[in-house]
């Protein structure tokens, strides 16, 4: 699905933490990775790394609220991509995930939000890409 909205331009409406005056970010997919890079259309300085968390964390899950849903135009869950700011450190092993704030967007109509799921979730912030019993077993290195 990342292929796919390559290039596409995707609105925000000023939901990004931090970037609320910045609304559409084009999406440029990393080939032959599972990450993707997304940039400001207004301001080309900023951009954020970004990836699926299903691909990393396979027992991370949570559920829109109504207001999420109806802000996005969501009918299906077909429509719906979940993606997730990386921050990239050196070496790549120690980079980290936010969890507790991800992008929802709708593929159809390009419409984007960045939510804060509630404490219940016990998400972080900084969740390490690769923990270190992972890292140790030799596991999804790069």
């Amino acid at each position: 699905m990342l292929e796919h909205l390559n290039g596409k331009i995707i609105n925000f409406h000023g939901s990004i933490l931090a970037f609320e005056g910045l609304n559409e970010f084009v999406f440029n997919y990393i080939e032959g990775s599972d990450l993707g890079y997304l940039s400001s259309v207004q301001d080309e300085k900023i951009g954020f790394v970004i990836a699926v968390p299903f691909e990393y964390f396979k027992e991370y899950t949570f559920e829109l609220n109504e207001d999420d849903v109806a802000r996005l135009e969501l009918h299906s869950e077909r429509d719906v991509l979940i993606l997730s700011i990386v921050t990239l450190r050196e070496p790549f092993q120690e980079s980290t995930m936010n969890l507790l704030a991800p992008l929802v967007i709708n593929v159809r109509n390009l419409k984007g939000y960045q939510i804060i799921l509630p404490p219940s979730y016990e998400y972080e912030i900084k969740t390490p890409l690769y923990p270190k019993e992972r890292q140790e077993s030799g596991e999804k290195k790069c």
